[in-house]
């Protein structure tokens, strides 16, 4: 398989996804039977088990009211994951495990506070590789992003609910991740379709560094994409300090989530 925002989430996300809709005709409802002949995605959101109530935990009450803000499991001297409460309200905003090196390799994430997981990244020796999200927070994955060194490369997207991917986001190199292709299937096929792509930025584009990186002549008079909105990392939202993992962590300090397109706000799972 594979942000906490409710103001921002309908930002370049929603845009493009609304843009590429109306290219693509929309459509909702289960397809068992795909014309094609592919099978359905897995859609299932997995939480993986970490142990925080067990005894030995390390609980660690950030803001001083008396409850435990950040837990941590330890086995034989090896961290083993850690659960984030990052507004103090009693419920887990994020799940970080870590490998034999003590390097992240999966994050799961609750961004509208209900409980239940909304995103899980997968990161080796600590770099981020995937992101499965469920952005319309339907209680089902509907978007895989794929990352090279920690980079948006391209993305999968189930944009009617019906498990098969009839979206493919594409990131040319030299433009920011808020400025992808997406390319569409109109027709049914699993294919992308020839005049069904949308190019979000195509009429104000202007090149700029992906991910934190400069492209060239940025800084030098050149004015990137100022009217699409952008995403905020959410662990550098409403955590009160060092109420975050440990320094160094790559899922947890600001820098670490960077640029990815914004999901859309939905209806309650």
């Amino acid at each position: 398989m594979g942000t906490r925002r409710a103001a921002s989430s309908c930002g370049v996300w929603l845009l493009a996804c609304g843009l590429a809709a109306a290219c693509a005709g929309g459509g909702a409802g289960h397809n068992p039977a795909h014309p094609s002949g592919l099978s359905p995605r897995d859609t299932r959101i997995v939480h993986e088990e970490c142990p925080v109530e067990e005894s030995g935990v390390l609980a660690e009450d950030v803001n001083g009211d008396g409850h435990p803000d950040r837990r941590t499991v330890s086995e034989g001297g090896r961290l083993m994951c850690r659960a984030l409460d990052f507004n103090f309200d009693g419920v887990v905003d994020a799940w970080l495990y870590f490998d034999a090196a003590g390097k992240v390799r999966r994050r799961e994430s609750d961004y509208d506070r209900d409980g239940r997981i909304d995103e899980v990244a997968i990161y080796k020796d600590g770099v981020l590789q995937e992101r499965d999200r469920a952005t319309t927070l339907s209680g089902k994955l509907d978007t895989w992003q794929h990352y090279q060194n920690g980079k948006v490369a391209s993305a999968e997207r189930d944009s009617n609910g019906d498990e098969y991917v009839d979206q493919w986001w594409e990131y040319p190199d030299q433009r920011s991740a808020d400025c992808p292709l997406i390319h569409s299937d109109v027709n049914g096929d699993g294919r992308p379709d020839p005049g069904a792509t949308v190019d979000v930025c195509k009429d104000h584009y202007v090149p700029s560094g992906r991910d934190g990186e400069k492209a060239p002549g940025e800084g030098e008079g050149r004015q990137g994409v100022s009217d699409v909105p952008t995403e905020v990392d959410p662990a550098a939202g409403p955590a009160a300090p060092n109420a975050e993992a440990p320094e160094g962590d790559p899922a947890s300090g600001a820098g670490a989530d960077q640029a990815v397109p914004p999901k859309a706000g939905g209806g309650k799972k």
